[in-house]
């Protein structure tokens, strides 16, 4: 069961409201126009309509709040905060290969949880996070690959894995997440011509994510800070 539209019709604002009032749970996948577009017309049917373009972001928000409906469970924000189940490292590729929607996306995703990002990449490999962690050097290239190579994630988000082992702590964890939410989610801010689809209930990748999360609302405010830093 899946979403879909523009984002001229519904902009990245208006469906993160959307996404935590309904405190929705899935992958949201956004491709640019100029990329190959999503699956075949059959594989894109949506049980709502979310075409149109009137009314500011709030409303558009409602409008897809109201065709869905909402959920009032409360979800809390500690590191330690427990989501649904997580996909296994060796399943994620098995995973891309088999879904009828999202198996040939080039491009953005975001996953969600109780209506909170837990993770964000521009790649469906699971290699997003082990690539920014490589790539600032959070952990040398020597040690994580042993551990990789050597222990199991056992269903656990990749960053608490980590903290377990004792090569990051909380503060590295924080700021590896907000790295990991800025540098994908900021792009997407600025991005016209694009669609967009929201897979419901799709696993959550361990190999992604920090074990944090962040509302979607407090995550708008962090990429229009980031982007008044930029533009200024």
């Amino acid at each position: 069961m899946g979403t879909q539209g523009k984002l001229t019709d519904f902009p990245l604002p208006a469906i993160f409201q959307w996404l935590e009032k309904g405190q929705k749970t899935g992958v949201l996948a956004i491709q640019p126009f100029s990329a190959v577009r999503f699956a075949s017309d059959t594989n894109l049917h949506s049980n709502v309509d979310v075409r149109g373009n009137t009314g500011n972001e709030e409303d558009r928000a409602s409008t897809l709040k109201t065709r869905h409906g909402t959920s009032q469970e409360s979800v809390g924000t500690s590191i330690e905060q427990t989501l649904p189940p997580v996909a296994k490292p060796k399943q994620i590729t098995k995973q891309i290969n088999s879904s009828p929607h999202i198996q040939h996306f080039p491009n953005h995703y975001i996953w969600i949880a109780q209506g909170r990002i837990v993770a964000a990449a521009n790649r469906f490999d699971g290699q997003g996070l082990i690539s920014l962690i490589r790539r600032d050097q959070w952990v040398s290239d020597r040690v994580l690959s042993k551990l990789l190579q050597r222990c199991s994630l056992n269903h656990q988000p990749l960053g608490l894995w980590l903290k377990s082992y004792g090569v990051l702590d909380n503060a590295q964890l924080e700021q590896i997440f907000e790295i990991q939410i800025v540098e994908q989610v900021v792009p997407l801010f600025q991005l016209k011509d694009a669609q967009f689809k929201f897979e419901l209930r799709a696993a959550l990748p361990a190999l992604e994510m920090t074990g944090l999360n962040i509302s979607a609302t407090q995550a708008t405010m962090m990429v229009s800070g980031a982007l008044k830093r930029f533009s200024g």
